[in-house]
């Protein structure tokens, strides 16, 4: 029984006190939620809407709150809208799991949850060891997804088969979202899919079977690695002091020093990378993180009247009135508006009651990106702010009070378009 098996994983990892369970609407974390609910744990739900599907975004978040209400279950549904340039630079899937574990910590320690569960099964865990394995990870890729993260994420169903998920829910009669995405064959993982599902179900359960193997011995590798690592490291910079001689060690150890700068790198081929480096022991070798410059930039922009950011080769565009698109934020301000402000950051500014540094910092903004994200400023008060949203007081929760004016902002690349 899939109860029994997440009964023991709880024991196992000392898993107690409110968890907080990540839910798509999808299958695998419709039935984590259902499941957790049922063996009586403390679980609130936290739904990220990333907007990327248009309607079937909304549809999503509204099958969870008709979910969460008919099982009384708390619910938190927060924006999970993506920063382009992260999309640009990482993908939709990583720039999209980045902002939805940062959302999901602040909700963790805002309602005061001890645990985040994801809903990770059996085959998530065999695609994930593939994936990670012609990504060139070597062999820490073996390891897979983590049942117990350090950061208080757990994955309770990674050795439950999605079958059995499925099978779950239609027993009680519940039918889940289902994400037109993950047939698409321009993602890898959507292709690595298809070949397991041809493999059949016992290729699946046998990588994640060696996947549990390489977990339980990967302390020796990593003693191994720690005897070898004679580093100097700041925020920025690792300089090794020393290179060993293996092959394998030098890529274990790029690896270890590329996440530590870079938690979410993945897709660097550490051991061609290792293999090209080869120095006398008299030099070093230095690891840096490369710094990205956005340049000031300040613009007037008029509503209705798309605005062209040469500095981020982004445009941003404000519509008054009612919803135009499928991935712009609503705002309201207390009078009409014939103007705002398009900027970068600057030395004092503030988001809110609080200093906008510190408010990026708390968001996970990462360093590098936080001067090229544009402001919308009205009445020299920040109202959005790209990846991040828009400021409380100018948020629309509910039909516009009295007096307040309405208006959406959205941005576009090269080529892009987000009207119907």
């Amino acid at each position: 029984m899939i109860g029994e098996r997440v009964q023991r994983f709880c024991a196992l990892h000392h898993i107690e006190g409110p968890l907080l369970a990540a839910v798509s609407g999808g299958v695998d974390s419709t039935a984590l939620l259902v499941l957790l609910h049922e063996l009586g744990f403390a679980v609130s739900c936290a739904h990220i809407n990333h907007r990327l599907r248009g309607s079937d975004s909304y549809d999503d978040e509204q099958f969870v709150r008709d979910l969460c209400a008919r099982l009384g279950i708390p619910l938190h549904v927060e924006d999970g809208t993506l920063e382009p340039r992260a999309v640009k630079d990482r993908g939709v899937e990583a720039a999209a799991r980045e902002v939805r574990y940062a959302r999901l910590r602040e909700l963790r320690d805002r309602t005061g949850a001890r645990w985040v569960a994801t809903a990770h099964q059996q085959n998530d865990q065999a695609e994930t060891v593939l994936l990670r394995l012609i990504s060139g990870g070597g062999m820490g890729s073996l390891r897979g997804i983590q049942p117990v993260r350090d950061d208080g994420f757990i994955r309770p169903l990674l050795d439950v088969p999605r079958d059995e998920l499925t099978a779950f829910l239609a027993e009680r009669g519940i039918t889940p979202r289902i994400d037109r995405t993950n047939a698409d064959d321009r993602f890898l993982r959507n292709r690595l899919r298809k070949v397991l599902g041809d493999l059949g179900p016992a290729a699946t359960k046998h990588l994640a079977a060696v996947s549990a193997e390489a977990r339980e011995k990967w302390p020796v590798i990593e003693r191994a690695v720690d005897e070898a690592e004679h580093v100097e490291v700041t925020n920025d910079e690792t300089r090794f002091l020393e290179w060993p001689d293996e092959e394998w060690l030098r890529a274990s150890l790029l690896h270890r020093h590329i996440r530590r700068m870079d938690p979410v790198a993945r897709d660097v081929d550490i051991r061609k990378l290792a293999s090209r480096i080869s120095v006398s022991r008299e030099l070093e070798v230095v690891l840096r993180r490369r710094p990205v410059v956005t340049p000031p930039f300040e613009y007037r922009l008029t509503p209705g009247e798309p605005l062209y950011l040469a500095e981020i080769d982004r445009t941003i565009h404000v519509a008054n009135g009612k919803r135009t698109t499928d991935n712009g934020q609503r705002f309201q301000l207390p009078a009409v508006a014939t103007s705002f402000t398009v900027r970068n950051r600057r030395e004092g500014d503030r988001y809110g009651h609080k200093k906008l540094k510190s408010h990026l910092i708390d968001r996970k903004i990462r360093r590098e990106i936080r001067d090229g994200l544009p402001l919308l400023v009205w009445n020299d008060e920040i109202v959005w702010i790209e990846g991040v949203g828009v400021a409380e007081k100018f948020r629309v929760n509910g039909p516009s009070g009295e007096g307040n004016v309405l208006y959406e902002v959205w941005m576009e690349g090269p080529g892009e378009s987000n009207h119907d």
